[in-house]
């Protein structure tokens, strides 16, 4: 009788732990936090990306773990954007031409001629700038984690002719994201400009569905584009970022402890992706040259042509960008 009175005063109190057990996270299984992305692992993107997971990981003593999902096996660039917004990831994001639907903080980046060079537009995104990107991201119900560098300034990239000026792109098609400011610019300088998923840019290109693409060496290179590609014209037109960011509200749930190791993770990937980065970008076009993309560098008068062409269409977004911003950025390399 008293063996049955013990066992079921230990069941009873096997119950009464249970109810008041620690969560599954408490007890040695980390919290999973979802993040997809367009970028592929062998971009500097997406190695930043790898790189974040596995300083989160050490940061918060293993309380917390990212799921990549890389190179759009989730979802791609844009899509990323919606996902973070309604839910469905933790982490995600795109490059600043497929942010203008969500906030028009980087629409202004879009413009061409807005960076004198490279260096310009470095000194902006570590400085002042770079801040001020970041809280107006806030204000718009987005933390960001990550602006990083995406490979210098697009080239314009084609599988027909050389090009040295804008009347020489007259009636080509080229292959644009879905910016309205990117689809102006082309259409300025004669072209026709096309909206194509990133994904499916190579077989566009193989298959003639559009003539040409504006995009960066180094994911010219990473892509392997240059296997149809055969001519690239650096008129720097136009630089911009990759970003990682996430919900605000989502991320202020977080344990203060898991928003701090979060946030140094970022900072610490997103210098070491801008590293690798720069050292991809210094190759890339060398690399493609290598596979037989000739490369042309417009003459001072032949990038006066591209400067005055494409700056017409400033005007013309006037309503859309955030006039403040730009003339920070301006100002900054006066």
């Amino acid at each position: 009788m008293k063996l049955k009175l013990l066992a079921a005063a230990c069941s009873a109190l096997a119950v009464s732990l249970a109810a008041v057990a620690p969560p599954a996270q408490a007890q040695g299984k980390p919290k999973v936090l979802k993040l997809a992305h367009g970028a592929t692992q062998d971009q500097a993107v997406g190695m930043a990306f790898l790189k974040f997971a596995d300083l989160v990981k050490q940061k918060s003593g293993g309380k917390l773990a990212i799921e990549t999902h890389l190179a759009g096996s989730l979802y791609n660039e844009r899509t990323s954007i919606e996902a973070v917004l309604n839910g469905a990831i933790d982490m995600g994001g795109g490059s600043n031409a497929n942010w203008g639907a969500f906030t028009r903080t980087l629409i202004f980046m879009d413009l061409p001629y807005v960076f004198k060079d490279n260096a310009a537009f470095e000194q902006a995104m570590a400085g002042q700038v770079g801040q001020e990107i970041r809280q107006r991201f806030e204000r718009d119900g987005f933390k960001v984690l990550m602006l990083l560098n995406n490979g210098g300034f697009r080239h314009v990239v084609n599988t027909k002719k050389q090009i040295k000026s804008p009347a020489d792109l007259n009636g080509m098609k080229i292959r644009t994201t879905a910016s309205p400011v990117e689809i102006a610019m082309f259409q300025n300088w004669g072209a026709i400009p096309t909206s194509v998923d990133w994904a499916e840019v190579y077989n566009a290109l193989s298959s003639g569905v559009v003539d040409g693409e504006f995009v960066m060496p180094t994911w010219l290179a990473t892509a392997k584009h240059y296997e149809v590609l055969k001519y690239a014209t650096a008129n720097n037109a136009v630089i911009g970022i990759q970003t990682l960011v996430m919900r605000k509200d989502r991320y202020g749930k977080l344990p203060a402890e898991s928003q701090q190791a979060i946030m140094a993770a970022a900072k610490e990937a997103e210098a070491y992706g801008n590293q690798i980065d720069h050292d991809m970008a210094a190759k890339a076009l060398a690399y493609a040259e290598s596979h037989g993309v000739k490369a042309y560098h417009p003459t001072e008068a032949e990038m006066a042509q591209w400067r005055a062409s494409g700056q017409k269409i400033w005007k013309q977004f006037e309503g859309q960008v955030d006039k403040e911003l730009l003339q920070q950025v301006l100002d900054a390399q006066k």
